[in-house]
């Protein structure tokens, strides 16, 4: 990812990947929850196609990632995280609304932006590949297990489904994105995962 300065947008992000590893799905939903002009998430001006290279422009955060915070060890103040919270959950229940899953919320994917002179750090959601596109968000639906492990929601850890035609899929719906919200909270209160390791048997 390159910092450069485009005139009618000023300073911006170009990502630099290769056509092959571009997705089109992950593409049309950003366009999609854009939509809403929702300011808590990372914003797609263009891709440019140039031979085998794709380059993405999108929105420039100014700061570190909540997991560059969280690993810092800073102690926040409860009122700071109050307003990282509020502003993740107004931006997770967008997507929701929007009807989509985003199946990897994590600090890694949640870039920090303050606006020059405004003193105030607004969150911005990134990284929409392993986002789904789900009618009602919140009906239980076959999913294929996605996203980062120290993360994932128990109903993702369940041993898959028996039959063939449902095999390596299990039962979930869009509370698995609200399971990752908390434990970001509790890395923001502790600076550490609630689980020492990640099985099921230590979740449950």
């Amino acid at each position: 990812v390159y910092q450069v300065y485009k005139e009618d947008t000023n300073i911006i992000a170009a990502k630099v990947m290769l056509r092959k590893d571009f997705s089109i799905d992950e593409w049309n939903s950003a366009l999609k929850l854009m939509r809403n002009e929702n300011p808590f998430m990372l914003k797609y001006h263009s891709a440019n196609f140039i031979g085998d290279i794709v380059i993405i422009l999108m929105e420039y955060a100014n700061m570190q990632s909540l997991e560059n915070l969280i690993e810092s060890e800073k102690e926040l103040q409860i009122s700071t995280i109050r307003v990282i919270m509020k502003q993740l959950l107004e931006e997770v229940c967008t997507i929701h609304k929007s009807g989509f899953i985003h199946r990897d919320i994590k600090g890694q994917n949640i870039l920090l932006h303050s606006t020059i002179g405004s003193q105030k750090v607004m969150l911005k959601i990134a990284d929409l590949g392993t986002i789904k596109e789900q009618l009602n968000p919140y009906q239980t639906a076959l999913f294929i297990p996605q996203g980062t492990p120290n993360f994932m929601a128990p109903e993702l850890l369940i041993d898959t489904e028996e039959e063939e035609e449902t095999k390596g899929q299990v039962k979930a719906d869009a509370k698995i994105d609200i399971w990752a919200v908390g434990i970001i909270f509790h890395q923001l209160l502790t600076h550490h995962f609630p689980f020492k390791q990640h099985k099921f048997s230590s979740i449950m």
